[in-house]
């Protein structure tokens, strides 16, 4: 049964939890026991830890929500629901920032009532502007069955 966890504090899900570090006087505590006992209670310590569940952040050690489905944050809901051209697929692996498509800056324009009159559209495969009748991507040389239409 696979655990998913997720970080309330951090925003981001945690592949490998960790355990609360003991507190000073904790650790004050069980130095003087396991002194005491001659290391005895150092078995003990060792049982208790490796017994100890793994709850934790190891970023900010705090509490984790732990689910049996993987969480989707809202920024991803919403990134979900719009397509990604294959270009803009790879800008979001790498991290860097996707430039709004033009069919998006045309609908801004033609809802404001200006003259839309572009004379390129973009590649249906990697995203880069190119002219409405062309049969061939200049740019990832990607066959287009017909003329692409805006």
């Amino acid at each position: 049964m696979t655990r998913y966890a997720y970080c309330n504090v951090c925003k981001k899900e945690i592949d490998n939890p960790v355990r609360k570090p003991l507190e000073t006087s904790k650790k004050t505590v069980w130095i003087i026991v396991i002194v005491a006992t001659v290391g005895i209670a150092a078995l003990v310590y060792a049982i208790y830890y490796a017994n100890k569940q793994k709850t934790y952040c190891p970023t900010c050690f705090s509490q984790l929500k732990f689910s049996k489905k993987p969480f989707v944050t809202e920024e991803e809901k919403e990134e979900e629901a719009i397509p990604l051209t294959a270009k803009e697929k790879v800008l979001k692996k790498a991290g860097k920032e996707i430039k709004p498509r033009r069919k998006e800056k045309e609908v801004r324009l033609e809802e404001e009532g200006e003259d839309v009159t572009e004379d390129t559209t973009f590649c249906p495969y990697c995203g880069e502007d190119i002219k409405p009748d062309a049969k061939k991507c200049p740019y990832c040389h990607s066959i287009l069955k017909a003329p692409y239409e805006k």
